[in-house]
């Protein structure tokens, strides 16, 4: 069975530490429960994926406001 690129784990020297755009990220996903870190796995629009702490102050606010924005009534 081919693998998709989505099970991937994340490993200490794939972190990046940069803030991304948040105009240029097209989806992010939790790294699997196997995984021995925590991370989330962020795709911007050219296709490249990143991890990312979940903890990152940046990535924590784009996610707050993907949240308000998507549930506002």
């Amino acid at each position: 069975s081919v693998r998709s690129s989505y099970s991937m784990c994340c490993y200490k020297n794939m972190f990046i530490r940069e803030k991304i755009p948040a105009s240029r990220i097209r989806d992010y996903q939790k790294t699997p429960p196997h995984c021995s870190r925590k991370a989330m796995l962020v795709e911007v629009l050219n296709g490249r994926k990143f991890c990312v702490d979940p903890e990152e102050g940046w990535f924590q606010e784009y996610q707050w406001q993907k949240k308000s924005t998507s549930t506002s009534t």
